[in-house]
């Protein structure tokens, strides 16, 4: 630890010095330091602490010289447990300071973190973290107290000073729940520290395989297949952890009862962690043990802490080798005695599995001989065995060998042969022979000799006690009962009483030993019996022959002489017994032909001495326990047991007995030499029980070994679940409610089963019926219930269970049930799509409930009320849904088609219909409609009128386009994915021509706005497709003009070019031609709406070459109105022609066709052009009359000629139709132009109220008037000029009031239309402009324009003189152009007018205000360029363009006699029809009629009593003599015409006769309509001052409440005036 030190004038000095670690009475001492750092010498003196605890020596002056130091020591020697404090003293010469001496307590301090926290961890998963814990102060304990789930290791310790210890911290949750836990720990003087925890427990989740379920709750079969027996196979399973924790997985064998016995599958590794998303593989081995046996076995894979598990079940069935022989009966022939015979019989293994075999043969003591009795056999391996016979006496020879298997049932293969010499032949047996004897050993006939079996099947009436030969049991018990005793089961001739001699130890081996063995014959005839003597063997019996009477028996002495000590000696001797009567074969025949027998009697003993013991056994099994298969009461089974020895001597076995008999070993004892040998195991109980016996086997009689051996009787076991109850959920009534109820077979026998219902109603079934359960197999049977009523099920079945059918054990199942109705209910009931775009997919969810106890099976189905142009699909047409459940229902709906639809979704449950749901939508197509079009200036179409643009662009046929359903071709791709091939050309049907008129080269380009508006019912996308968009080869799409259709793209546009409107919006367009090179340019494009129409547009723009005229014809054909056939005074029509180019233009109608059509008619004109020449004015239109007279109700076309002077022919198609009165026309109507301005332009200074006005069918020598407002948009005033003189027509029919004025911002003004008197019936369709200017730009122009004159009069008179170098008098060029700057000096020129109002384009002068100044002197201008050519000229000023408004007036004059003289509608001027009366000088007034004179009395009387109330009017009369110059003086009266007052009384006879004559005229023509109905017999006339009056009247009302001053709309009310005061009555 560094002492802190501290420097005072060159003294350094320790500057504190403290003691932490002290006890009581204790004595501990520190040093303080004083160094002299400086370079004189320092006398130091100091004072002891005056605190007793501190000591320090005596003091003394400490004299320190340069670099010296000084040590003085303190000690410190506490009473008691308290804080110490003082200091010591030091002074020098010129400086005092101190040195603070201390004892503190001591002080624990340690570091942790504040808190520690945990991610997601499993349940039952431990996550550990650790810290470290550091102690900042002296030594100390600590100790932790913490909660679970949490640990903390070490729980507690000891920390050194300054020390630190690492500290683990454990999460081990036990449940899903978020765990926050404090920790305190402990040290010090009771001190503590909170340290706080968190983390979050959460359930894993783990996925066997697939995560499918394959069988019923099982999630993975694992089918190992046949596997042989002795070997093992594997097979793997994956086990997924899908959740974000770990997983500790445990895999459990749930096994017991006697299936515990025979564990063949085998899980080696039971647990395993498994990280978050990941997997494991888990091994399953299959070990079969047993052999033909079915395995069944489940395995249960469950996280920790979690209480469901999946399941996987394991199947195997186990395989025995399969040997074979390749014949099971070897005959020999006759033989002579003691020669060899030989016979070839070859064994294969047919399996892959390597098996032993033994031929149980001795062929040292048989006949019978084998080169090789035993061996091993690999799979598939084949091997010959030579099979040898050795007569030695003149008998019949039979003997049943039988071939042991390991692992397999023993097979038997059958040996025949007869002896012979040339005294005795025997008969001799033949593989015939020896069947029939099968056949009469089942019918008993082979206990009779054969010379009584002649007699008894001669005689029919014999009754014989049938038998059971050896070949109809079990391979397996024929080798066992061979050598047991007769048993009741098996038909015994001959037998000995024991199959085993042991001699045990012989300790004389040169003695003979002998034992006794007795032969018993138990047939009915004498037999003999021969021993097979063989002199070399050590074992002999005596006699060798000896004949056996029925039912006696006979005694043998076998003989032990042993030649060799300290050996091991055995052998099989063989005794053949036969009827004595087939010793001659003529004592039988085929018929009574019999087999021999042949009895083993298999002998053992050996000679060790004393002292020497046997040899240790080399031996080898196959297996350290034998567990056999499961058994049934008194049924044997049987297992092998594989003994090889493996020494080169030979290696004797005995076999101990079972004392309670129930196991079994063939043979006992035995000898092995150098071989195998299979020992036969049997089990035998007649109790259902498990059974253990240690087989033990003495080798070599020293060595001793045990098998144990684990076997069970079994009966018919099984597991019902829910311990034998079966409970259906409520059914529905009708319905069909299915469950599965699991067996499972507890045994390790195969189970039988058989179900017996017991149900009056046969509701109830289940399938199957009958089966067959595997060992340890769980199976699952399917129980209908199927109700016919409301009703109760309440049924006890049977189930009978057995191995085999004469051991059946019942069990009883009950099934509950219950069946009720059911019905489905939907929230909500009704579904409305709303509207939806024809072939768009929507989607509602609804919710289906089932209000009822019982599950409802139910089929959905649609019924369409109305069109079924609809796709309606829902989720699931079918179902179940439990009790008291709910479920959501997905249903599409696609519109095919415009319509409506009403669609139910039918439920039928059980036959029983109802409507579940109602379905509603419309099915609608996108539409579009182009409402609006005007030009945007500056551009050359902003003189043409609306109606000329709308047919320009065909919006008439746009829109009808637009209004059509869509073709299913064109539906077929979405707006996004409109594409076509690229050697192909389109194949839209829709067409359309988009014209931009015509300009001159280098104008301003062409600018239109469309207002596209949406009058569907839904959001309508569009776009606009060029050439590039589609993706078009240009080669294909513009043929041999791919450079101009380049080029043409670049002159088109439209902006914006896609976009999306929603109902009822509006949206404006911008298209735009740029003119640039002369000619025609034309550019297809496709207009191409989201699921709706697509149109190709073929976009047209003409350029023109300066100078020249062009005649711009928009349609190849003209319709004329109909016209009423036989018409005295058809009306006037008009053709529009228009002239594109910049320079006047002459054309002549050629009439030849017009001719050819008056030929044809007989020469009555039936279409005539009235004015057949004329000329057109550069921009402009004239209009050509054509008068339509037709003779027949029927539509007339001429194809009329029209001649452009100095250019081409145009021909025009001319439609006219002739209809009768009342009659409709069948020619389609002149297209609909809104009279409603859409959107506002950007530069847009006013709108009008009506762009068109109607005047409807006027009677000629009328005026009719309509009124528009004028509305300033603008932010400025702004000034409108009316031109009515676009074409000679307009000026003459039309007339405006005001013809102009001025507008402040947003004022309004009403504007008077006229139309004047024609003389003549007309149909025309008139363009008026207003021009409107901006007073603000305007009086900038005209102050820029001022400035610019100024400029260039100072110019003009303002010169500069450069002086040169000097020259002689001589070279001065004295001619006049020196001096011109000096003539011009006084010639002026005058500046144009400045006008307050810009000039209307069609009368504005074309050149610029330069020009202007420069025209009257052309020769001064030159000169002046010649004098200053690099002076630049300022650039004139250039006017504002004014902004036009176009007004249609469309109207149709007709013929006044048309009207019947009913003009009460109508102003007609009677000074116009109605010549003067010249006898008469004044007229007498006529009298005013009863409604003239109550509408004069009443408008006069609201007039003057509404002046009366003014206060504002009395205010103004007041002031009247103040004005210097009244208002009324302003007024004159306009002079008396000739014709003030009319005629008009006139007697009722009269009238009538005027009228009864134009009923006679009418009649002599063909009735013509009257385009005013008649309304009364006398016309009602008011003098011009009150039709003034009255109109100035109706024009201030109708200001007030455009400007909302008045409400028209306002319900009247009655205000009762105050009564009038005499003031009031004076004026």
């Amino acid at each position: 630890m560094t002492t802190a030190t501290s420097t005072r004038n060159g003294i350094l000095l320790t500057s504190q010095i403290t003691w932490n670690t002290w006890e009581p009475g204790g004595e501990y001492t520190k040093v303080i330091k004083i160094k002299n750092v400086d370079t004189k010498t320092h006398k130091i003196k100091y004072k002891t602490p005056k605190n007793k605890c501190f000591s320090t020596k005596y003091p003394q002056t400490i004299t320190l010289c340069s670099g010296n130091t000084a040590k003085i020591p303190i000690t410190f020697k506490p009473l008691e447990k308290e804080l110490y404090s003082d200091q010591v003293e030091f002074c020098t010469r010129t400086d005092k300071f101190t040195v603070n001496v201390q004892a503190v307590l001591p002080r624990y301090s340690i570091d942790l973190p504040h808190s520690l926290g945990f991610e997601t961890c499993g349940i039952q998963t431990t996550a550990i973290k650790t810290f470290t814990l550091v102690n900042k102060s002296i030594e100390t304990y600590f100790k932790w107290s913490v909660a679970a789930p949490f640990s903390i290791e070490p729980a507690l310790g000891l920390l050194p000073e300054r020390g630190h210890c690492d500290v683990t911290v454990k999460f081990t949750p036990s449940e899903a729940h978020v765990y926050d836990s404090k920790a305190v720990v402990s040290f010090g003087n009771d001190q503590h520290k909170d340290f706080f925890i968190s983390g979050v427990g959460k359930h894993p989740y783990i996925m066997v395989g697939d995560g499918k379920i394959e069988e019923e709750s099982v999630h993975q079969l694992l089918n190992f297949g046949d596997v042989p027996i002795g070997t093992s196979t594997s097979k793997v399973f994956h086990v997924k952890n899908m959740s974000s924790v770990n997983a500790n997985v445990s895999i459990s064998h749930q096994i017991s009862g006697t299936v515990a016995m025979d564990k063949v599958f085998v899980c080696k590794r039971r647990q395993h962690m498994i990280k978050p998303y990941s997997s494991i593989s888990v091994k399953i081995d299959f070990l079969p043990t047993i052999e033909k046996m079915a395995y069944t076995d489940y395995f249960y894979i469950s996280p920790a802490g979690f209480p469901s598990q999946c399941v996987v079940k394991c199947v195997g069935r186990s395989t025995a080798p399969d040997i074979k022989l390749s014949t099971s009966i070897l005959s020999f022939k006759y033989a002579e005695l003691n020669t060899e015979h030989k016979q070839y019989l070859t064994i294969s293994n047919q399996s892959n599995v390597k098996t032993s075999y033994q031929i149980v043969l001795d062929s040292t003591e048989s006949v019978f001989k084998v080169d090789k009795n035993c061996g091993t056999l690999d799979g598939k391996e084949e091997r010959t065995i030579v099979v040898k016979f050795v007569p030695l006496q003149a008998i019949p020879y039979y003997k049943r060998i039988p071939i042991l298997l390991h692992r397999q049932e023993p097979i038997f293969l059958d040996l025949l042969g007869s002896g012979y010499t040339n005294e005795i032949r025997p008969a001799r047996l033949i593989e015939h022979d020896l069947e029939n004897f099968v056949e009469k050993v089942r019918t008993g006939l082979s206990m009779y000799p054969p010379e009584v079996q002649a007699g008894i099947l001669a005689d029919d009436k014999t009754i014989l006690s049938p038998g059971v030969p050896f070949q109809d049991q079990p391979p397996s018990s024929q080798y066992f009962t061979d050598v047991q005793m007769m048993t009741e089961s098996t038909t015994m001739h001959v037998t000995a009483d024991i199959e085993t001699i042991d001699f045990a130890k012989c300790r004389a081996f040169q003695k003979v030993h002998h034992k006794t063995v007795t032969v018993t014959n138990h047939t009915k005839g004498r037999v003999t019996a021969i021993w097979n003597d063989n002199p070399d063997s050590v074992f002999t019996v005596l006699p060798t022959e000896c004949d056996i009477q029925p039912y006696k028996s006979a005694s043998f002495r076998v003989n032990f002489h042993p030649q060799k000590p300290n050996q091991f000696y055995g052998a099989d001797l063989e005794c053949t017994t036969f009827y004595k009567s087939m010793r001659d074969a003529q004592l039988v025949n085929d018929d009574t032909m019999c087999a021999s027998w042949s009895q083993s009697v298999y002998c053992t003993g050996e000679t060790f001495e004393p002292g020497h013991e046997p040899f240790l056994p080399r031996y080898e099994t196959d297996t350290s326990a034998i567990l056999f298969p499961p058994a049934l009461p008194d049924q044997p089974v049987y297992r092998t047991l594989l003994l090889r020895n493996q020494g080169d001597t030979p290696m004797s076995f005995v076999f101990e007995d079972d004392p309670m008999g129930i196991f079994s070993v063939k043979p006992m004892t035995g000898v092995i030499y150098n071989e195998v040998c299979i020992v036969m195991v049997r089990f035998l109980a007649n109790q259902s029980r498990s059974y253990q016996h240690n087989l033990a086997c003495t080798l070599n009689t020293k060595h001793k070994i045990v098998f144990p051996c684990v076997a069970a009787v079994e009966l018919p076991t099984a597991w019902l679940e829910n311990e034998g109850a079966m409970v259906f959920k409520p059914s529905c009534v009708g319905s069909v409610t299915e469950h599965c109820y699991g067996v499972r077979n507890t045994s390790r026998l195969p189970l039988h089963f058989e179900w017996k219902l017991h149900n009056q109603d046969n509701n109830l079934t289940v399938s199957p019926l009958a089966g067959v359960i595997l060992p340890n197999d769980t199976q699952y049977q399917s129980w209908k219930f199927s109700p016919k009523d409301e009703s109760v099920l309440k049924a006890m079945n049977v189930l009978s269970i057995f191995h085999v059918k004469n051991n059946r054990r019942k069990l009883t199942v009950s099934s509950m049930g219950q069946a009720t109705k059911a019905s489905l209910e939907c929230l909500p009931k009704k579904v409305n799509f709303g509207i939806s775009v024809v072939g768009e997919v929507s989607s509602e969810t609804v919710s289906l409930h089932n209000p009822y106890s019982c599950t409802a099976d139910y089929e959905l189905s649609l019924e369409y009320d109305g069109p079924d142009h609809c796709d309606i699909s829902l989720d699931k047409t079918s179902g179940s849904l439990s009790a008291y459940g709910k479920e959501e229902l997905y249903v599409t709906y696609q519109p095919l088609s415009q319509a409506n639809y009403n669609v139910k979704v039918i439920c039928t449950i059980n036959s029983q219909r109802h409507t579940l749901l109602t379905l509603t939508g419309e099915g609608v197509f996108p539409k579009l409609s182009f409402i609006d079009i005007r030009s945007v200036v500056p551009g050359i179409l902003c003189n043409a009128s609306k109606k000329r643009i709308w047919d320009l662009f065909s919006l008439d046929l746009l829109n009808k386009h637009l209004a059509e359903a869509p073709d299913p071709t064109e539906l077929r791709q979405l707006m996004e994915t409109r594409s076509n091939d690229r050697t192909k050309p389109f194949s839209t049907k829709a067409l359309a021509v988009v014209d931009f008129g015509s300009n001159t080269v280098g104008s301003d380009p062409s600018k239109v706005v469309v207002v596209m508006k949406n009058s569907g019912k839904v959001s309508s996308s569009f776009r606009f497709l060029f050439p590039p968009d589609l993706c078009l080869d240009m080669a294909t799409w513009a043929e041999d003009k791919v450079e101009d259709a380049t080029r043409a793209q670049e002159r088109f546009n439209i902006e914006p070019r896609e976009g999306t409107i929603k109902p009822g919006d509006t949206l404006s367009l911008m298209f735009t031609y740029r003119h640039g090179s002369e000619g025609i340019e034309e550019l297809p494009i496709l207009l191409k709406l989201s699921r709706g129409r697509e149109i190709m547009l073929q976009l047209r723009g003409v350029t023109v070459k300066s100078g020249l005229a062009y005649p711009q014809i928009a349609h190849k054909s003209h319709t004329l109105q109909p016209v009423i056939i036989g018409s005295n005074c058809p009306p006037i029509q008009y053709y529009e022609l228009y002239n594109g180019g910049d320079s006047q233009m002459g054309y002549e109608v050629m009439d030849e066709s017009l001719a050819q059509l008056t030929h044809e008619n007989y020469g009555c004109e039936i279409m005539k052009c009235l004015q057949p020449t004329g000329r057109v004015q550069p921009h402009s239109i004239a209009q050509i009359p054509f008068l339509f007279s037709p003779l027949e109700a029927k539509t007339y076309a001429v194809k009329v000629p029209i001649m452009i002077v100095g250019g081409d022919t145009y021909t025009i198609t001319i439609f006219g139709e002739g209809i009768t009165p009342g009659q409709h026309s069948t020619v389609q109507k002149g297209s609909v132009i809104p009279d409603k301005q859409a959107v506002l332009l950007d530069n847009q200074l006013a709108v009008l109220s009506n762009e068109a006005i109607d005047f409807g069918v006027v009677p000629t020598f009328s005026v009719s008037k309509k009124i528009v407002f004028i509305t300033n948009t603008s932010k400025e005033h702004i000034t409108f000029r009316w031109n009515t003189n676009t074409t000679p027509l307009c000026g003459e029919v039309i007339s405006v009031s005001p013809n102009s004025g001025t507008l402040a911002p947003s004022a309004s003004t009403t504007i008077e239309v006229s139309l004047l008197p024609s003389s003549y019936p007309a149909i025309f369709d008139l363009d008026i402009i207003c021009e409107l200017t901006d007073n603000s730009k305007e009086s900038a122009y005209v102050e820029t324009l001022a400035q610019y004159a100024n400029t260039l009069e100072e110019d003009r008179i303002t010169f500069t003189i450069k002086e040169a170098k000097p020259q002689t008098p001589d070279k001065i060029d004295k001619s006049r152009d020196n001096w011109a700057a000096t003539e011009t000096l006084n010639k002026y020129h005058a500046l144009p007018p400045i006008r307050a109002l810009a000039p209307s384009p069609l009368d504005r002068p074309e050149t610029s205000p330069r020009e202007y100044c420069c025209t009257k002197n052309t020769k001064h201008c030159s000169t002046k360029k010649r004098e200053s050519p690099k002076k630049e000229q300022p650039s004139p000023p250039v006017p504002e363009q004014p902004f036009y408004l176009h007004l249609r007036i469309i109207g149709q004059v007709a013929d006044i006699k048309l009207f019947s003289g009913d003009l009460g509608g109508f102003d007609v001027p009677t000074a116009g029809i109605i010549e003067p009366d010249t006898e008469t000088e004044l007229e007498i007034p006529r009298v005013a009629s009863t409604t003239e004179v109550s509408t004069i009395s009443n408008v006069l009387s609201f007039v003057l009593k509404s002046l009366l109330d003014d206060v504002d009017v009395h205010t103004a009369i007041r002031n009247l003599s103040k004005e210097p110059i009244p208002f009324f003086a302003q007024i004159t009266r306009p002079q008396a015409t000739e014709l003030d007052v009319i005629e008009e009384e006139r007697s009722v006879e009269e009238t009538t006769e005027e009228l009864a004559e134009a009923e006679q005229s009418a009649e002599g023509r063909l009735a013509e309509p009257s385009p005013v109905p008649a309304s009364s017999s006398f016309d009602v006339k008011l003098s011009p001052l009150i039709t003034e009056i009255l109109g100035e009247t109706v024009a201030n009302i109708i200001q007030e409440t455009v400007q909302k001053e008045l409400v028209l709309t306002a319900r009247s009310r009655t205000i009762a005036l105050p009564p009038r005061s005499p003031h009031h009555i004076q004026m």
